[in-house]
């Protein structure tokens, strides 16, 4: 029997395992296509172009379109790329200078507050939290870093999704589950709807402990240079330290900070939030 590893030493060359996944790499192929055609492109075009059956174009794309990377124009049949990659190179990007450019921000607003300040992300109907400035009081909030809270209920993912584009933020609001935590949960859509247009008025939101029992956030979303909603800025603590009276001084206080976020991010803000 022939040592193969043996001989392909001896040669000087390594062997190199086979990891080719035809219908990742014809995935990716028809990406790459839809990149040079904004407005989209037909099934059979998409066939033509990768010299393959339509049957195999079709398969690929519903998988494409199933991860939300593709989707079709329902009168025309177009096929056409989502903002998906995009926002997940902007947020690969983001996220590598978004810390840094917060933390002694975080730290400033954490020591006018008080309280736990943290910044996240969205991910998804999710925020996962990526850092924070711990509070001073004797007891304070502590978050774990990476844990994720749901949007809908939390004043970081109320904050972003009241700046989202209307479409996308429709489209996310359908696709998320409205669980209740307690009496305070919001569950109702139109109620959320009505909630997320007053945050966006105001340019901050509260959590009204709508999650977890005896926890409030107060949170101002952090905008990239374009504008988009790319993570929140947050206030955290126990219920039974927070006047009340004090949650517009401290949203305005928490949004002023997320501004000077945004602004090291290239947003230049225009006027009204």
């Amino acid at each position: 029997m022939q040592n193969h590893h043996g001989n392909a030493r001896r040669r000087g060359n390594k062997a190199k395992p086979n990891y080719d996944v035809p219908s990742l790499r014809i995935g990716f192929q028809i990406l790459d296509i839809l990149s040079n055609h904004p407005r989209g492109r037909a099934l059979t075009e998409i066939a033509g172009d990768l010299n393959c059956p339509v049957s195999s174009a079709f398969r690929i794309v519903m998988a494409l379109e199933e991860l939300g990377l593709v989707c079709r124009d329902p009168e025309t049949k177009q096929i056409r790329m989502t903002q998906k990659l995009l926002l997940i190179g902007q947020r690969a990007i983001t996220e590598t200078n978004l810390v840094e450019h917060a933390l002694d921000i975080m730290r400033e607003l954490r020591d006018q507050v008080v309280d736990t300040v943290l910044i996240g992300v969205r991910e998804g109907a999710e925020v996962v939290v990526l850092d924070q400035a711990i509070g001073t009081r004797m007891f304070c909030f502590v978050s774990k870093l990476g844990y994720h809270v749901p949007a809908y209920c939390s004043a970081p993912g109320k904050a972003m999704l009241a700046f989202l584009p209307e479409k996308e933020r429709e489209e996310l609001l359908a696709a998320t589950k409205l669980v209740r935590f307690n009496e305070r949960t919001i569950t109702n859509r139109e109620e959320l709807r009505r909630e997320l247009a007053a945050v966006a008025e105001k340019g901050y939101a509260f959590d009204n402990a709508e999650q977890f029992e005896g926890v409030y956030c107060i949170g101002a979303p952090v905008f990239d240079r374009v504008g988009y909603p790319v993570a929140s800025v947050w206030t955290t603590g126990l219920m039974m330290d927070l006047d009340r009276k004090r949650i517009p001084e401290i949203g305005a206080t928490v949004r002023a900070h997320a501004d000077r976020i945004s602004a090291r991010l290239g947003f230049a803000r225009g006027g009204k939030p």
